[in-house]
């Protein structure tokens, strides 16, 4: 395989092979694919359009190799470390050029960039927006979308949080499906509705998309 060049944007790369065989494994992971991935990450692509290739790893396989490969982990962790220091660089210099605006409805409510921080890591973790916002020192509903709307790099930076919780997500989907023989068809359908369900309602409409495989009205096995 030749080398991937430096003047090609990484999803352009040739994609490292990768066994996708049945059967168990230690790990796939290969630190080919890790530098790919990590590459495609760092110039602003999401690991749901990453992982959207045939080829690539699944969405959460990506997540338990952050898990069970450490420095991999670490590796991610540095590069969307990075990748928010940038956006937040570039809101500030777009919030300085604009400069200061007012309008008839009186004073707008003040934002520091360390509260929406705290607040994309609770989405990041797990929370919903309204329990993230419940917060003390929380931004308001309307601060939060308000910034949304009007924000391109917030914006990406809140889309990829609601991304990694929706990893998580998907890791308790599939290990309610390994642990069928375990519980019984009836208790992980009832747990892959639950989780289904979840995922619905924590998932931004304006960011919504139909989950594939099985039909949503009936039962998952």
């Amino acid at each position: 395989m030749p080398p991937p060049s430096p003047y090609r944007p990484a999803r352009e790369w040739p994609i490292p092979p990768m066994d996708k065989q049945a059967g168990w494994k230690d790990s796939a992971f290969t630190w080919e694919m890790g530098e790919l991935i990590l590459q495609r990450i760092a110039e602003g692509e999401s690991v749901r359009a990453i992982t959207a290739h045939p080829d690539m790893p699944a969405y959460c396989t990506v997540f338990r190799w952050m898990q069970v490969v450490p420095e991999f982990g670490e590796a991610v962790a540095e590069v969307r470390g990075q990748l928010a220091q940038q956006r937040q660089a570039l809101a500030d210099a777009w919030r300085h050029a604009r400069g200061r605006r007012r309008n008839g409805a009186g004073r707008r409510e003040q934002v520091s960039a360390q509260a929406l921080g705290r607040l994309l890591d609770a989405v990041r973790d797990g929370a919903s927006v309204s329990a993230a916002v419940a917060e003390p020192g929380a931004p308001s509903f309307k601060a939060l979308y308000s910034r949304v709307r009007k924000c391109p790099a917030f914006r990406a930076a809140f889309v990829d949080a609601c991304e990694w919780r929706d990893i998580e997500l998907e890791v308790a989907r599939e290990e309610a499906l390994d642990g069928v023989f375990v519980t019984g068809i009836p208790a992980a359908n009832a747990a892959l509705r639950a989780i289904d369900g979840r995922r619905g309602r924590l998932r931004p409409k304006l960011y919504r998309r139909l989950p594939p495989g099985p039909s949503r009205t009936g039962d998952m096995l």
